[in-house]
């Protein structure tokens, strides 16, 4: 089985990905501000008038000499009147290929349970929860992506953010001695 790097380093070549990166660690997220009733959100599809707090992309690509490993999700609500227990529905799309379908991460929030990973017992909490993937996944540079998470009611409050969350290993563009 190929590690993360091997595998981030396995899709670049096949994209023809050949400019220098600089390989770290990588985060990124988008928040969502609820609207009356909804339970819909959609994610890295809209980032107009987004603060840097609400979002650290521009567009839902990723640059020609960036690349991305997803290996776990977090979702966070910023309010305590809202909560994650209820059953979600997770959809995550990389190009025009639903790579995560129908996932619901409610069981890794609070202790309902056992967590998917097996590497923590779930979060306290009822506003966050982590999800660690077991096959990690690849945002390749220059392709759409999205996220989309349904809730089973509309219990979060109007004007609250929810906020995902990917968390990875990724390559970003790195100069060299060109400059």
């Amino acid at each position: 089985m190929a590690n993360q790097v091997q595998k981030l380093s396995y899709v670049d070549s096949k994209l023809g990905v050949s400019l220098p990166g600089q390989q770290t660690t990588r985060v990124i997220y988008d928040s969502v501000n609820a609207t009356v009733g909804q339970q819909f959100f959609q994610f890295f599809t809209n980032f107009a008038g987004k603060t840097e707090f609400q979002s650290n992309l521009t567009t839902n690509k990723l640059d020609s000499a960036e690349s991305m490993v997803i290996k776990s999700v977090q979702i966070i609500m910023n309010t305590a009147t809202s909560n994650l227990t209820d059953h979600l529905n997770l959809n995550i799309t990389v190009g025009n290929q639903v790579v995560l379908k129908d996932f619901d991460p409610s069981f890794n929030c609070s202790s309902r349970g056992l967590s998917f990973d097996r590497l923590h017992s779930g979060f306290n909490s009822t506003v966050n929860l982590e999800v660690r993937l077991l096959t990690e996944i690849v945002i390749p540079p220059q392709v759409n992506f999205k996220a989309e998470l349904q809730l089973a009611n509309a219990l979060i409050a109007v004007n609250n953010d929810i906020t995902i969350i990917f968390k990875g290993y990724g390559r970003i563009f790195s100069a060299g001695n060109s400059f």
